[in-house]
């Protein structure tokens, strides 16, 4: 039998065994230490300094080779402590710096000593210091798990305080991805006495920390809920080292994935200039939202902007490698490089926090250049615009590419047009995407680097603005041409008329001045247009009383002269009958209800009544060939119709009025003048009959030509097109911009011919069309029962470039459609009143085959060659057309043939009316064409007029 062993060594042996078992698993163990230093373990130490200015020596287990980091607290309870590292021997390895970034190698000889000291050499307590090892990932560190952009993403929270004041963190090396969204919520705590404060930083396991960038939210002094972009290498593991204060704080972390591989990302494709928006919520304050943008090329360029009603949403975007695009800002950015883009929004923290966002992502330009949908501007030597349209959520924006310099300078005009709180800011970009534009309200500041590209968007905290903006070349000429003068045409111009030159050059503006000197007294021109590349100008010169001789031409651009040859004037030829419009304010001639222009008394059946109209209301008494009137009959006694005719005259088959007893129709009517007079025919009843005047033609030369163009919708108060949408109430006015528009220039427009349709309205009205910045007067164009629809004719002075919208009563919604435009620049046509002649009459198989216009159906007519009008050279015609006995409620269209119908209609009516209407049609093959829409219909046209060149 073997002798047992002492019971003092068995005792020895189970304290040793149950001291084992007190150590915490994983937790290093303390070697035993030098006479005069502590042996600690990794992970918290607490101490107290006893007497000022003492040091304490802490023993660490930590091996040669190790990186190790030291951290203590930012404030709270205790004696906040500095800590170095010495090796055995006394080597210095690591300041408190190196400790508390985790960046200490330990590369002298083990042990390694920590050396503690209070900050404040005077101060006495208790402290602590935090080891972490983080050249390997410690068990006690926990880990912060990958997460999502979905609202239930993955996060860690810590606490401090009770002695706890930092945390560590892992990232294991096969769980993150190359680039890494790190956000930390701070819970602000109840005590004030204390500025709250902390750090965090990331380091590898080899002592690098990634390249990190803080995104500060602007305005906080603290970070309570803090952005930070880290680039991590692939395969290497990284430890977190948090720290905080001794005392009662809260910390939620979590990460995210910001390259292409990225969760909770919705994706979408970058879209033209001005698309709708994407739209997203936007959550609580600091909720984070992701969207991913593709495009086709890494050199495409985006711009990306996130708008809300309290311009409060920031965004922060990654490119597909997790790079930073883009810094976290509320304003557009514009990256290129990559195919696709992190766009991350938040709204943080202390920000007015609007329900919902929307996001702009346009591709601006590709490898080729600027967008295509962007308007290619022909020269900007004096500027760009002005551009006039409405923003909304349908278009978002425009553009326009501009051939500009380095070195130009622009002051960047921009206004609401429709009483607007938000105005749209210009943005002019270099080829590298820099937004060149400075300032903060209208006029701003814009310089160039090159080819720029203008841009206006939609402004945040609204969801429709109507704008008027222009750029003005502050160093003209800007762009690459410098002015030059070519040549001057024509060479010759009769005397007794407005001729048009025409001067060619490079730079040339509309400050450009024209003049002719040789004859009694200098000439000076009137610029009327400048073509889109600053290379043609149009000017009209007055030779009405100029002498026929040899005149000088001299072209000043800038201050500098320009002799450039003569223009021979020769005498004035016989007046041709074709004259120019001169539109005028709408004006009343005659109201037989009142005795205005005529004797007070109802016309009646078969009566005629005779009103001059030259002379009067600033019409000239000669050189008048046709008047424009509104012409309205009212209060008839039974059925009938009205013609207007030249004075002595035979009155024709033509008419140009249709009513029941009791109706009031108006009508827009283009009259021969002779003897100064027109006259009026009532065939049944009685009625009373108003007229206004909206402007004449004259052979003086001294009007405005026409320019026809394709029927085209410019208003519609239903859907909100060109103006608000919303019904014009009582006593309400709504302003329409017509120029620029539609194949309309910008400049030298001096009227518009309308087909304006007033339909649902609430009560009995009338609506008056007037010029921008008038004073409306009594004339009106359209009236109207409730319920009813009807269109009208309207030629009407532009004034400011808009025309403006007058309803007396109740409310209705207007539609207006442009025929064509008059103009100063000579470009267009002149007008050849004729007698009013039937030309079309589905009844009888008059110029058409005999019989109704069915559903869908179309017929056209020949109108050259015929009724005196010559065979070529007609632009267009002026036709009062008449639907009668239709079979149900429907509309009619006349277009030019051979064209695309738009939706612009001519005529409305219900079954069993008769209904007429001015038409004002641009003619193509000699042709017009006329489209029934519902039910069947006879249709009568009789022709007043008609343009050509």
């Amino acid at each position: 039998m073997s002798r047992g062993r002492p019971i003092s060594t068995v005792l020895t042996c189970l304290l040793a065994f149950l001291a084992a078992l007190l150590v915490p698993v994983g937790a290093a163990q303390a070697a035993p230490a030098a006479e005069d230093c502590t042996a600690v373990a990794e992970g918290r130490h607490a101490g107290t300094f006893t007497t000022a200015g003492q040091t304490h020596c802490l023993e660490l287990p930590s091996p040669q080779g190790a990186r190790i980091a030291a951290l203590t607290s930012l404030g709270g309870a205790g004696v906040t402590a500095r800590v170095e590292l010495v090796d055995r021997n006394g080597t210095a390895q690591c300041t408190d710096g190196d400790l508390s970034r985790g960046e200490c190698a330990l590369t002298g000889t083990a042990p390694f000593r920590a050396r503690v000291r209070a900050a404040d050499a005077e101060a006495t307590g208790p402290y602590g210091v935090h080891f972490v090892r983080t050249d390997v990932l410690q068990k006690d560190c926990p880990v912060l798990p990958a997460g999502s952009f979905a609202d239930d993403a993955a996060a860690v929270r810590l606490e401090t305080g009770n002695g706890v004041f930092s945390h560590c963190l892992t990232i294991p090396a096969d769980a993150h991805s190359t680039a890494e969204l790190l956000r930390i919520r701070y819970g602000l705590p109840e005590d004030s006495e204390l500025f709250p404060q902390y750090s965090l930083r990331v380091i590898d396991t080899d002592g690098n920390g990634p390249s990190c960038y803080d995104h500060p939210a602007p305005g906080q002094q603290l970070r309570t809920d803090g952005l930070t972009s880290c680039s991590l290498a692939a395969g290497k593991a990284y430890t977190l080292l948090l720290q905080g204060q001794d005392a009662p704080r809260s910390h939620t972390l979590d990460r995210r994935d910001v390259t292409a591989t990225a969760r909770g990302c919705a994706t979408t494709a970058a879209t033209q200039v001005g698309a709708p928006a994407t739209t997203g919520t936007s959550g609580a304050n600091g909720t984070l939202r992701c969207h991913r943008i593709t495009t086709p090329a890494a050199a495409d360029r985006l711009r990306l902007d996130v708008r809300d009603a309290h311009d409060s949403t920031h965004t922060l975007v990654m490119d597909d490698t997790g790079r930073i695009a883009c810094y976290q800002k509320t304003w557009a950015c514009t990256p290129s490089g990559s195919t696709g883009y992190q766009v991350v929004t938040q709204v943080p923290q202390e920000w007015s926090l609007p329900a919902s966002y929307r996001l702009d992502a346009w591709r601006i330009a590709t490898a080729t250049g600027p967008a295509p949908e962007c308007t290619r501007a022909g020269s900007v030597a004096y500027g760009y615009g002005p551009l006039t349209g409405t923003l909304g959520e349908e278009r978002t924006g425009v553009c326009a590419v501009l051939p500009s310099a380095s070195g130009d300078s622009f002051r960047a005009e921009v206004a609401t047009t429709d009483g607007g709180t938000r105005t749209p800011e210009p943005e002019l970009y270099s080829d590298a995407g820099r937004n060149l534009c400075s300032g903060h309200a209208s006029p701003y500041s814009c310089q160039a680097a090159g080819q720029s590209l203008f841009v206006l968007p939609l402004p945040d905290a609204v969801d429709r603005a109507a704008y008027r903006a222009q750029l003005v070349c502050t160093t003209a000429p800007c762009g690459s041409e410098d002015v030059s003068v070519a040549t001057v045409t024509p060479t010759t111009a009769q005397s007794g008329t407005v001729a048009t030159l025409t001067v060619t050059g490079t730079a040339l503006g509309m400050g450009t001045t024209v003049r002719l000197t040789g004859g009694p007294a200098p000439l000076t021109a009137t610029t009327v247009s400048v073509s889109d590349d600053a290379r043609t100008l149009k000017a009209t010169v007055d030779l009405r009383t100029a002498p026929a001789g040899n005149w000088n031409i001299s072209v000043i651009v800038l201050g500098s002269q320009y002799p450039r040859g003569t223009l021979t004037v020769t005498p004035p030829a016989a007046a041709s009958g074709h004259g120019t419009y001169k539109p005028i304010a709408p004006t009343r001639l005659m109201d037989t209800r009142i005795g205005l222009g005529v004797a007070k008394a109802k016309v009646g059946q078969g009566g005629t009544v005779t009103l001059p109209v030259t002379g009067v209301a600033g019409i000239p008494a000669s050189g008048v060939t046709a008047v424009v009137l509104n012409v309205t009959a009212t209060e008839p006694t039974s059925s009938s119709h009205v013609s207007v005719f030249p004075d002595g005259t035979a009155r024709t088959s033509a008419s140009n009025l249709n009513f029941v007893a009791g109706q009031t129709v108006p009508n827009l009517v283009v009259v021969p003048v002779v003897n100064g007079k027109v006259s009026f025919y009532n065939n049944a009843g009685s009625v009373d009959l108003i007229a206004d005047v909206a402007g004449y033609y004259t052979t003086d030369g001294s009007g405005s030509t026409y320019k026809p163009i394709a029927p085209t919708r410019l208003m519609d108060t239903r859907i909100g097109l060109g103006v608000a949408k919303a019904k014009v109430g009582q006593g309400g006015t709504v302003t329409l911009p017509v120029t620029g528009v539609a194949g309309i220039p910008a400049s030298g427009v001096t009227a518009v011919v309308l087909n304006v349709t007033a339909t649902e309205p609430t009560s009995s009205s009338h609506v008056s069309v007037f010029p921008d910045g008038t004073a409306r007067t009594s004339a009106s164009n359209l009236n109207f029962v409730a319920g009813q629809t009807v269109p009208n004719l309207v030629v009407v002075p532009v004034v400011n470039g808009k025309v403006s919208f007058y309803n007396n009563a109740g409310s209705v919604d207007l539609i207006a459609d442009v025929a064509g435009y008059y103009t100063t620049d000579g470009s267009g046509s002149t007008y050849k009143p004729i007698a009013p002649t039937r030309l079309m009459d589905t009844r009888i198989g008059l110029g058409v085959a005999k019989a109704k216009v069915g559903q869908g159906g179309t017929v056209t007519l020949p109108v050259t060659g015929v009724a005196g009008i010559p065979a070529s050279g007609v632009t267009a015609v002026v036709l009062n057309v008449t639907a009668t006995e239709p079979t149900s409620s429907s509309h009619v269209s006349v277009f030019p043939d051979g064209t695309a119908r738009t939706s612009a209609s001519n005529l409305n009516f219900v079954a069993g009316q008769t209904v007429p209407n001015l038409v004002v049609v641009p003619v193509v093959n000699g042709k017009v064409s006329f489209y029934n829409n519902a039910g069947s219909v006879d249709l009568i046209a009789d022709v007043a007029g008609y343009y050509t060149t």
